[in-house]
């Protein structure tokens, strides 16, 4: 008898763009809704991709999605497995239900109420911002003019006092400018089916309902896949600004036979920095590898940047204070095995990305000891909001990267497991095919991943393809502004601040 192979594919882009707005000034960020992407899952992932890799760049929102709608289908112990791997929550476990260990449709309800959250504002409402902002612009200049002609003056007292109104008429701007266009998001999904093959209507209509994915398009991938393979390619490079190509593999002819369903998300997201660093700034500056080498890489730089959040922390992972006011020419003693953070918002506040970067070259391999979701959210919640001179490097990265053996390390192996076996994949809940030799197991996971960052912004990108087949001075106080390095080997990750879901994660090690 012939194998059958299925093919689920995500493609998930997402460039950072101004986001609703949220309110960052405060030291700790609003975490409700729950994430629909536990960070867990991504520190897992990220420490297994660390033993394999230098630089690592990924999406553990485009891998979960892709893995939660295949879980829609999965039954049994293989559903089990694929929920714990991905720490779905303990509210969506059901006790005593073996075939369905999970409330799926509580999973596909948090990924949809997420994904619309980050929806554009209404064109209302961006009408009255903008008529705020005019007006707001119109009393800045008056205010920037009276500032002027008071020093022209002489009257030093009344224009400190009016470069004070015009500060803060300045920073009212900038925080409602922030509201406007917020961000540029496009979120698509499709599902194609091979058209001899059979697929349980409910599955289709989950998957529609939730991700949006219309009715299933018929293809031929058993006489045609080349074409069909160039269709769906085609959608997800248009979906991700051309930014993912060739998320589905070349097949050959035999292997192409066996292809029965390829299930795509794409998302495209854009952005820019809420303080952009000016270019003229960036220069050839050292970065000090692990072993102490050093290499020049084009260093961004970023005076008194505004609306951070930052911290620094000892070896231990406990907070250091950071003192507001300092003696003149003097700075703090910070420990050298310690690491500080910082996070930067995008425009509108809504994301941002958070950097950590040891004080030592080689102190990576500490704080990652140390990285739990626990200790993550611990750190930065204890984040504090303040102008903060910024080094970091403006660079890209491209991955690409097999996850099938990274998940079955995890402890997700049922559903890579050929169905005759008897520990085998059970997705029933996909198709109603009794016959072992007709259903469907994972074989491959493939995830490629983009990112650009620079003066202007982020652009990240990623596409995640899971492949099932059938069995086969004098002393004075001053005001004190700390400077964050990111000069040496660091991770960073890009978060929806609202909920804490970690969209992207990654880190620098060798600069390229």
């Amino acid at each position: 008898m012939k194998k059958t192979i299925g093919i689920l594919a995500a493609a998930l882009l997402t460039i950072s763009h101004l986001a609703a707005a949220e309110d960052m000034a405060s030291s700790k960020p609003n975490r409700k809704p729950p994430p629909p992407v536990h960070t867990g899952f991504a520190i897992d992932i990220y420490k297994q991709l660390t033993k394999e890799h230098s630089n690592i760049f990924f999406s553990p929102y485009s891998i979960y999605e892709a893995l939660s709608m295949t879980t829609e289908g999965a039954r049994g112990k293989t559903a089990s497995e694929m929920g714990n791997v991905m720490h779905y929550p303990n509210i969506s476990h059901r006790e005593n239900n073996e075939t369905q260990p999970w409330n799926m449709s509580m999973i596909h309800e948090r990924l949809a109420a997420f994904r619309n959250s980050l929806s554009s504002p209404n064109k209302a409402a961006t009408a009255m911002i903008e008529k705020r902002i005019k007006r707001l612009k119109q009393s800045h200049a008056a205010a920037q003019a009276k500032t002027k002609e008071l020093q022209k003056k002489g009257d030093w007292k009344a224009s400190q006092k009016a470069a004070e109104t015009e500060k803060k008429l300045a920073d009212e701007l900038n925080a409602t400018a922030a509201k406007v266009n917020q961000f540029d998001l496009r979120i698509a999904n499709g599902l194609w089916g091979e058209k001899t093959y059979k697929f349980h209507d409910s599955y289709k209509k989950t998957i529609d309902t939730y991700y949006g994915t219309g009715s299933m398009k018929l293809a031929d991938f058993k006489n045609n896949f080349p074409d069909e393979r160039a269709r769906i390619n085609g959608w997800v490079e248009k979906q991700t600004e051309n930014r993912i190509k060739d998320l589905i593999p070349n097949l050959s002819p035999a292997e192409a036979k066996l292809l029965r369903l390829v299930l795509v998300n794409a998302i495209y997201f854009k952005g820019e920095w809420a303080n952009p660093f000016k270019k003229s700034n960036t220069k050839p500056r050292e970065f000090i590898l692990a072993d102490g080498a050093k290499k020049k890489i084009p260093m961004m730089h970023g005076n008194e940047m505004k609306d951070c959040r930052y911290g620094v922390f000892g070896v231990d992972g406990k907070e250091i204070d950071v003192p507001i006011r300092v003696k003149r020419d003097q700075s703090p003693n910070f420990p050298k095995d310690g690491f500080s953070m910082l996070q930067i918002p995008y425009k509108g506040s809504k994301l941002s990305m958070v950097l950590v970067a040891p004080n030592s070259p080689n102190g990576l391999a500490n704080v990652e000891k140390q990285l739990t979701f626990e200790n993550l959210d611990k750190w930065i919640d204890k984040l504090k909001g303040r102008d903060v001179h910024v080094t970091m490097p403006a660079f890209k990265m491209e991955t690409d990267y097999k996850l099938h053996e990274t998940l079955k390390k995890m402890g997700m192996v049922r559903a890579f497991t050929d169905p005759r076996n008897p520990n085998g994949a059970d997705f029933s809940g996909i198709s109603p095919a009794i016959d072992p030799m007709q259903k469907l197991y994972i074989t491959k996971v493939l995830h490629k991943a983009f990112l650009e960052v620079n003066e202007k912004g982020t652009e990240a990108a990623a596409a995640t393809a899971v492949m099932m087949c059938k069995a086969t001075c004098a002393p004075m106080d001053v005001e004190y502004t700390p400077h964050f390095k990111a000069d040496k080997p660091f991770l960073f990750l890009i978060r929806d601040n609202t909920t804490g879901t970690v969209l992207f994660m990654g880190r620098m090690v060798m600069p390229e």
